[in-house]
């Protein structure tokens, strides 16, 4: 097996590339404004800010903001220097500035198996699941995590050489055969994890919803841990149909020898990109405490708005 790809690496015209390019920086802009959002409503908003079984969502909302500020330096890159004739990047900058995108994949999925894991451990085996400190389980769970990201960013120098690469449209090509082929294995075994886990818990959750009901269980604690069942198998779902599915297909490609990164390696970042705003979209949709805050502070806006126009208008008429 070769260590690099051939010159002609270029599977799309540049045309379609650029078209890539803008959509993932205008996913990135979207990505970072709706986790930011989150991340203020975690600071604003007491009750969700102490429920510690949100814990790991809110480090996903933080690892997906990094993520799109982080990658934004690659993608306008890419867009500056785009030429309708031929593609000539800097190795050396494509192979640095798009180094979040591995990382942050390896994170995501870690963080929505530690997510699935704790369900399951919360549906299946609740004696177990209430000893277990929910603080302490992400901590392990996101060092796990940035060490994982770590080891891929390591290997993702030490195997991939800068060298130029002419007709190059993607970030995949610029790293070698053996780091595409561990990276896409390895993604599609945590990819198969969340899978299996997350079948589990659609199995289980709608039981334990029932039970829930037919005891008439609504104290504050109870309402907690519905919220943050709700909301984590809303990111579940959202993760495997952007990350999990696509890093699977990925995985299987790559074991037949040929690579999807490589010819269009954007629509990974497209892929974490829209994981990130779907989860926000989700955490928003389940949490009355943060539609609230929201509500309130457009009303807070709009409000603020009608007396200076009431104002200046009675200036005006003075």
């Amino acid at each position: 097996m070769s260590t690099h790809p051939t010159d002609s690496d270029n599977g799309f015209s540049n045309e379609i590339y650029l078209g890539t390019y803008i959509l993932v920086l205008s996913l990135q802009i979207c990505c970072a404004a709706i986790n930011g959002l989150m991340i203020l409503i975690f600071v604003k908003v007491p009750t969700l800010r102490k429920n510690k079984h949100l814990r790991l969502v809110s480090y996903l909302s933080v690892g997906d903001f990094l993520y799109a500020i982080g990658e934004s330096p690659y993608i306008i890159y890419m867009i500056l220097n785009w030429n309708p004739n031929q593609l000539d990047f800097n190795p050396l900058y494509i192979l640095i500035s798009s180094i979040p995108l591995p990382m942050q994949l390896k994170i995501s999925a870690t963080i929505t198996i530690g997510i699935a894991l704790s369900r399951n451990l919360a549906v299946f085996f609740p004696g177990w699941f209430r000893k277990l400190e929910p603080s302490i389980y992400s901590e392990i769970v996101v060092v796990t995590g940035i060490l994982l990201a770590l080891f891929d960013a390591t290997l993702w120098f030490i195997l991939s050489p800068p060298k130029r690469r002419p007709n190059c449209g993607t970030s995949g090509c610029f790293v070698s055969n053996e780091f595409r082929y561990y990276w896409g294995i390895s993604n599609m075994c945590l990819g198969l994890i969340v899978v299996f886990l997350s079948i589990c818990l659609c199995f289980k959750i709608r039981a334990v919803e029932k039970d829930t009901v037919a005891t008439n269980s609504v104290d504050r604690n109870q309402r907690k841990y519905q919220q943050a069942n709700r909301t984590s198998t809303g990111i579940l779902i959202s993760s495997l149909f952007f990350l999990t599915t696509p890093s699977v297909f990925v995985g299987i490609v790559e074991l037949t020898g040929y690579s999807i990164f490589r010819l269009v390696g954007p629509f990974y970042s497209a892929s974490v990109m829209a994981s990130g705003i779907f989860n926000g979209i989700i955490f928003i949709g389940c949490n009355k405490d943060a539609r609230r805050l929201i509500t309130m502070k457009y009303r807070n806006m709009k409000n603020d708005s009608t007396s200076a126009v009431i104002h200046n208008t009675a200036i005006v008429k003075y």
